[in-house]
């Protein structure tokens, strides 16, 4: 589990990787990953002078990772991707996104050191990892990628603590601290992290998921808070996040996602330039006709209490729709 505002998105159908299985590199003892994704979108109060329709390959991703860690492995990824999230757009170019060496010194412990993607929050760093295309505002507060190492012990079947130091630079710091701990109990996934980031802003983040009914469940909490030195005068100093995500299966392959996410950030404007709080719903139609195939829909909706948005003749607004249609191939 790891990691805004809103828009109507029609995406695409997203599956983790882990369902669509992986492909052997000949020779050697390496395992591959990856998909190539593509859509077309369209978003209302974009801005001045930006489009509000787009077609976009939102990801061509490659990961290798060692098939047997044994004393020591690694995983890496690289490719580009989108970042549609409902509070704006971000386009990273084809690069190494992530990539680590992990050492098993001792039975249970396992430091991972490089380029880590972050324990903190839901979603996780490539849209088709997620039930929704576009990503959440309580994702865009949190942490993604970052140089550091990272250990994490197994202290009970299906229970792991970590303890981690970053040079992040989400906040503006110039390095961070993370505890937390990350497994199963009475058959609810959970993830609790602190999170500390060198004399600027803290989060403690909790994701709860379930299967309940036949339908899977996800919930993910977050409460920041400024150190004295990051703080505004007179301004408040916290804020707060939740989002539910909700994933009922119609079968036959089909499913409708849906993300309800409500922030709360005072004046302290840890959310960016939202006003004091904001909305949003997400729902993303998705059939798989494969293992490895997806093609969804989504229709996404932010409100803000505060002028964040803009339409196309400069004139501020304080909501954004995002529709979209995304097919995906996973390998």
């Amino acid at each position: 589990m790891r990691k805004v505002l809103g828009s109507l998105a029609v995406a695409g159908l997203v599956l983790s990787s882990a369902y669509a299985g992986s492909l052997t590199v000949a020779n050697s003892d390496l395992k591959m990953t990856g998909a190539v994704t593509a859509g077309y979108f369209y978003a209302t109060n974009e801005g001045a002078g930006k489009n509000n329709d787009y077609f976009t390959v939102s990801n061509f991703s490659v990961g290798l990772k060692s098939k047997d860690k044994g004393t020591i492995g690694f995983v890496g990824y690289f490719g580009s991707n989108t970042w549609d999230g409902l509070l704006g757009r971000t386009k990273n170019k084809f690069k190494v996104k992530y990539a680590w060496v992990s050492i098993n010194p001792v039975k249970g412990l396992t430091v991972d050191a490089g380029l880590l993607t972050t324990n903190i929050g839901y979603e996780l760093y490539h849209s088709y990892q997620n039930l929704n295309y576009t990503f959440g505002m309580v994702w865009n507060a949190q942490p993604v990628t970052y140089p550091g190492a990272r250990a994490t012990y197994s202290v009970a079947e299906g229970i792991d603590v970590y303890a981690e130091y970053n040079q992040d630079s989400t906040f503006g710091q110039s390095d961070s601290v993370a505890v937390g701990s990350l497994g199963s109990v009475g058959g609810i996934d959970y993830a609790v992290s602190y999170y500390d980031g060198n004399g600027t802003q803290n989060l403690i983040d909790v994701v709860l998921s379930y299967a309940l009914a036949g339908m899977d469940v996800g919930v993910n909490l977050d409460y920041h808070w400024l150190d004295d030195s990051a703080k505004a005068p007179g301004a408040d100093d916290t804020a707060y996040g939740v989002a539910v995500y909700l994933n009922p299966s119609l079968g036959q392959g089909v499913t409708v996602p849906v993300r309800l996410e409500y922030v709360n950030q005072g004046t302290s404007g840890i959310y960016g330039g939202i006003g004091e709080s904001a909305y949003s719903v997400t729902v993303t139609p998705t059939y798989k006709p494969t293992d490895n195939t997806y093609i969804r829909c989504e229709l996404a909706y932010v409100s803000t209490d505060a002028n964040a948005f803009s339409d196309d003749k400069g004139n501020p607004k304080d909501n954004k729709t995002f529709l979209g249609f995304e097919a995906g191939f996973l390998f």
